[in-house]
């Protein structure tokens, strides 16, 4: 046997009629065997661990499993990944609490209307509008819009539109804005409060109980041609002037008379500038009373109005 320097792999060479593994006779045979492990810091290839007795080696006897010191290295989560789940997570919460926001506010009694407050209102009383929007009441203060007001209220004349809004946890406040009366019609032993359509918003049993003037001609004043023109003049009167009033009439569309209640007379004319012409009025009521004191105010026109 000869070595080779370096001590990693070993040669064998077997002659004829050597004394290891050669047959006498055999043919000339040259056989070469190399062992060869690589060597690593600190350990040679004369320390391989011998087999234990009895028991073959083989080439799982080469290999050696972790030592105690071996781990395992956990690489991080990608960042990309790792904000896809918080967003899946802050949806799923998200979710869940509008479905809890939702069944409270729209199922629970708690926010069920128990009470019910008026205002804006003076030609309809406060318990007929309660009684109209009395339906209203064990519904969600979140369910409730101005229309299911307004439809409830609908068929009151007195009613031009309405508006809710909830005063938790069981209030709702319902503000009615009411049509406008200009004027009285006598209708028989009542007096009727019309608005500048004609439209018959209440009926009081005595004149004194309204401010407004009267329109000559009964209930079937509203039936004349006139009669648009005088509410058209009567609408554009700010109301400090209405309440002066006690009659008005015309019996040309070109000739409207307005009476006040101390006995003088305001001659219109047309309903053509009607704001210019309650100015000029609004201004001639507020002069110091003269002597002898105005008959007549005369607005026909009002860039040049006349008193007599």
């Amino acid at each position: 046997m000869q070595l080779i320097p370096g001590g990693g792999a070993q040669i064998h060479e077997l002659r004829p009629g050597g004394g290891r593994g050669g047959a006498p006779g055999a043919p000339e045979e040259i056989r070469a065997a190399r062992d060869w492990e690589p060597a690593s810091p600190g350990r040679s290839g004369a320390s391989r661990a011998a087999p234990a007795p009895g028991k073959p080696s083989g080439p799982a006897d080469d290999v050696q499993g972790p030592g105690p010191e071996a781990s395992i290295l956990v690489f991080p989560e990608p960042p990309v990944r790792r904000r896809r789940r918080y967003v899946l997570m802050g949806t799923g919460v998200a979710a869940a609490l509008l479905a809890a926001l939702f069944a409270v506010l729209f199922f629970s009694p708690a926010l069920e209307v128990k009470n019910l407050q008026v205002q804006g209102n003076s030609l309809l009383t406060v318990e007929e509008a309660e009684a109209a929007l009395a339906p209203l009441l064990g519904t969600p203060l979140t369910l409730i819009s101005d229309a299911d007001a307004e439809e409830l209220l609908g068929g009151r004349p007195e009613v031009e539109k309405v508006k809710v809004a909830a005063v938790p946890p069981s209030d709702l406040l319902v503000t009615i804005t009411e049509r406008v009366p200009v004027a009285v019609l006598q209708n028989g032993r009542e007096f009727l409060l019309i608005d500048e359509d004609g439209r018959q918003l209440k009926a009081v049993g005595e004149r004194a109980a309204v401010a407004l003037p009267l329109i000559d001609g009964g209930a079937d004043a509203v039936n004349s041609e006139v009669f648009s023109t005088v509410t058209a003049v009567l609408a554009a009167l700010p109301q400090n002037v209405l309440s002066q009033l006690d009659h008005a009439s015309a019996e040309t569309l070109d000739s409207v008379e307005l009476k006040l209640a101390n006995g003088q007379t305001v001659f219109w004319g047309s309903s053509e500038a009607n704001a210019a012409k309650a100015k000029a009025l609004e201004a001639l009521l507020l002069v110091p009373a003269t002597d002898p004191p105005v008959q007549v105010f005369d607005v026909s026109t009002p860039n040049r109005p006349v008193t007599r």
